[in-house]
């Protein structure tokens, strides 16, 4: 009950109210537009301080969650559709809190929190600040402010505005005493992405502190440049797993062809998210070399994410000779490995005879599931497997009944004819129509 009171509070922002022991007045009327319809400024002062108060005074849960969700798009629904009766109407409150922050006491505010023991809503703080126009200028000088804690915030203020202007500041950040300030100021420097920073960065993957040499590895991997894979190769051997995953998906993103062997090796590591990881990023760069040991991860591996990933980077890679154990794949205990393993069928090169267990998997419960088999049936268009979709053609789902009347069409098989007549009678405008697209192609 006290998070729901306290979600009320966050987002009504009505009246004055106090933060950090600042008064700030009511938020100002909505401005409008030359065409006169409502726009949603950022949150003014009186809106922040009564936010931050709020999550100053919540469950630590809740406040984390909130934070996480501040910038986002909070959808609304101007006709009040799917909402209870009596609920207040607080969108314009929410979407003020994803609009930038342009008010000056509000950003002044900000400014004084970020130093505030609590780390929540220190994060909050930081993170408004990082999308309201404050200036670099200010953001250097708390770079420079004696307590680490200002420094760590205005790091991560700076990576949420990704201000490029703060490059320099945030690269002598790299060698702070404190860890945390270094390791966030790594961070930012990745959501900056430019690649100036590298060397800086190279440099702090030497850093005593393992929480900054992982940020700088993730933040040479928002780079994309192969240049940079021979500083991270050597982390996929690090002690700390969550290390070498780190190093796999930066190594993903750089996709130079020379770390294809590391990452294959990273295939056998003792930890699933490393092995999850590293399938990925193979798949991602389309390792041909690669292709046995996922096929064999695919049908042995424990963890059914490894399995998952495992299809998914076959998928991507799209030689046929996947088509075999990608369909026994289709039996795999997980449903969401059956799912990616149908999808993946549907990816492959050069296809052009349906395995039984796609055909049987077009029938399943799963709707997902059939919805990927008729996908796949329809994408091979092996045309023994013309009556697996004629059969779709009654699927009670529109999507699976679309995706079969197109794959008939492309066949261009008389037997195809009937079950497209009948489609022309279908209750969906978009399945009609393209029944008469295909039937077009097939006469």
């Amino acid at each position: 009950m006290r998070a729901l009171h306290v979600l009320g509070l966050v987002v009504a922002g009505v009246g004055g109210a106090t933060a950090v022991g600042i008064t700030a007045r009511a938020p100002r009327a909505p401005l409008r537009t030359e065409s006169g319809a409502r726009s949603r400024p950022g949150a003014d002062s009186a809106r922040i301080a009564r936010l931050l108060n709020a999550l100053a005074r919540t469950d630590p849960l809740v406040c984390d969650l909130i934070g996480d969700q501040l910038g986002n798009f909070w959808i609304g629904n101007d006709a009040a559709v799917g909402r209870f009766d009596d609920a207040p109407d607080v969108q314009g409150a929410k979407d003020s809190l994803h609009a930038g922050i342009t008010d000056p006491r509000a950003i002044a505010l900000l400014q004084t929190t970020i130093g505030t023991d609590n780390a929540c809503v220190r994060r909050v703080a930081a993170k408004l600040l990082g999308n309201s126009t404050v200036s670099a200028a200010v953001l250097e000088r708390l770079l420079d402010d004696p307590s680490p804690r200002i420094r760590e915030s205005a790091a991560y203020a700076a990576g949420v505005g990704e201000q490029p202007e703060t490059r320099a500041a945030l690269e002598r950040r790299l060698a702070d005493s404190s860890a945390a300030v270094a390791a966030m100021a790594a961070w930012a420097l990745g959501e900056i992405e430019n690649p100036a920073s590298a060397l800086a960065l190279q440099k702090a993957l030497h850093s005593s502190s393992p929480r900054v040499r992982l940020a700088s590895v993730w933040a040479l991997g928002q780079f994309e440049d192969a240049s940079f894979a021979k500083d991270v190769v050597p982390l996929l051997r690090d002690a700390d797993p969550v290390m070498r995953a780190t190093a796999a998906e930066a190594l993903g993103q750089m996709k130079s062809p020379r770390v294809g062997t590391a990452l294959i090796g990273a295939l056998t590591d003792r930890t699933a998210e490393v092995r999850r990881t590293a399938a990925n990023a193979l798949g991602n760069m389309h390792e041909q070399s690669a292709v046995a040991p996922l096929e064999g991860l695919l049908l042995n591996d424990p963890d059914p994410e490894v399995r998952r990933e495992c299809a998914n980077a076959l998928g991507n890679i799209s030689l046929p000779r996947s088509l075999d154990p990608l369909a026994r794949a289709l039996a795999d205990q997980d449903a969401d490995v059956q799912r990616e393993a149908a999808n993946a069928i549907g990816n492959l090169d050069d296809v052009t005879k349906a395995p039984a267990a796609l055909i049987r998997a077009t029938t399943s419960p799963d709707i997902e599931l059939r919805r990927r088999a008729t996908d796949a049936l329809a994408d091979i268009g092996d045309s023994a497997a013309v009556q697996a979709l004629i059969d779709r053609l009654r699927d009670e789902d529109k999507d699976i009944r679309l995706s079969a009347v197109k794959g008939l069409g492309e066949m261009n098989v008389a037997a195809a004819i009937p079950g497209l007549t009948r489609a022309l009678n279908d209750r969906d405008p978009e399945v009609r129509q393209a029944a008469a697209e295909a039937l077009g192609k097939t006469q």
